[in-house]
Order: structure tokens, then C-alpha cells, then sequence
């Protein structure tokens, strides 16, 4: 497997977020949806849910903020700086300014690009240019400069498609000791309960 070491901006467009003027509350009649960090889970392809829902009206202009499906989405602040491709997403909309929105260029698949920024070696010169001492924030142009090991797009594929199955596997591993933590609470109750009569 050929690969090239390549910088993030040469791999996609790093566009910035919508900033809110105001605290995000949901307006029901809101024209626009929008996206919050609390939506992206580490590592799995974003896809809207009903309990994302937090639709408000936005002055200004938007539109441009628009995200798709394809994009990916990086948090650039705090110190929780996993990116997500978007899976699906409501016709209209918007990431907010905690996100990057990386536009992929043709040479990268957005899943493969998602999943080797949330790796180890990513991660590492991520936390190398983060600033700020109270809310630690990733600068764009910083961003852009960050190495990415590029393979022929046959690899990329079949490495986003193992990423994705391995996020999965983790998802369903949490929900089995949520489970199996509920079952022997549970127990543990029953049992105390018939040992108290």
C-alpha cells in the first residue's frame, strides 16, 4: 500500500463554524437545524436523530455554513477533538463555531479522514497546537498544516469501512454492560428483597 503524507488542507476545505449570537435554545419553527459537539460520538459516522433536534432562526447569513452529507465535522474546541463524518443530516443544517466543517477534496474518502484524525498519531499533533488555557481551541490554519498518512482510496475504503465496524463494536459493548449492570442491580435487589421477609 503506496501512501503519501499529506496536510489536512490538501485533503479537504477547513471551514469554519457558524458562530451563535445567543445562547442555543430550541425554536420549534426554527428554519435551520443545528449541530452540537454533545451530538458527535467518538469515532462513529454522525446521522440525525430526533433527540438532536434543536432548530432555531439565524440572522445573518448561514447558508454558508451549510453541512452535508460527506462533510466531516471536527470539534476544534476543548480538549475532546474527534472528528465525525456526517452520515445524514436535515436539508438545512448548520454546524455550529465548536465545529471545523473539512469539505473532502476527491483524493480522500471523508470517512478515512475522520477516522485517521481521531487517531493516536493525529491526536498527537492536535494536542501539540492547541491553545488557550480556560477553553482550549484548535486554530484553523493550524489545523490545515496537520500530516495525514494518505493511501490509494481502495485502502482508505476498506480501512473507514473497518473503522466503522469497530466503532459499532464499541457501541454495542457499552450497551451489553449497561445491560449486564442493570440485570445484576437487579438481581442483587430481588435477592436482598426475599432475604428481608
Amino acid at each position: 500500500m503506496r501512501t503519501q503524507m499529506k496536510k489536512v488542507a490538501e485533503c479537504a476545505e477547513v471551514l469554519p463554524g457558524f458562530a451563535l449570537k445567543a445562547r442555543a435554545e430550541h425554536e420549534p419553527e426554527g428554519a435551520y437545524q443545528i449541530m452540537m459537539a454533545s451530538h458527535i460520538q467518538d469515532g462513529a459516522p454522525y446521522r440525525y436523530a430526533v433527540e438532536h433536534e434543536l432548530r432555531m432562526t439565524l440572522t445573518g447569513s448561514p447558508e454558508k455554513y451549510r453541512v452535508k452529507n460527506g462533510d466531516v465535522l471536527f470539534v476544534s474546541r476543548g480538549v475532546r477533538n474527534c472528528a465525525a463524518v456526517i452520515a445524514s443530516v436535515p436539508e438545512k443544517t448548520i454546524a455550529s463555531a465548536t465545529f471545523y466543517v473539512l469539505r473532502p477534496n476527491t483524493n480522500i474518502d471523508p470517512a478515512y479522514l475522520a477516522w485517521c484524525l481521531n487517531q493516536q498519531p493525529a491526536q498527537t499533533q492536535i494536542a501539540q497546537i492547541r491553545t488557550g488555557a480556560g477553553t482550549p481551541i484548535v486554530q484553523r490554519h493550524a489545523l490545515g498544516d496537520v500530516q495525514i498518512p494518505v493511501p490509494d482510496m481502495q485502502s482508505q475504503h476498506r480501512i473507514a469501512e473497518l473503522g466503522a465496524l469497530q466503532a459499532e463494536e464499541i457501541k454495542l459493548r457499552k450497551r451489553l454492560l449497561v445491560a449486564a449492570e442493570s440485570h445484576q442491580r437487579l438481581l442483587g435487589q430481588k435477592i436482598m428483597a426475599e432475604l428481608g421477609r
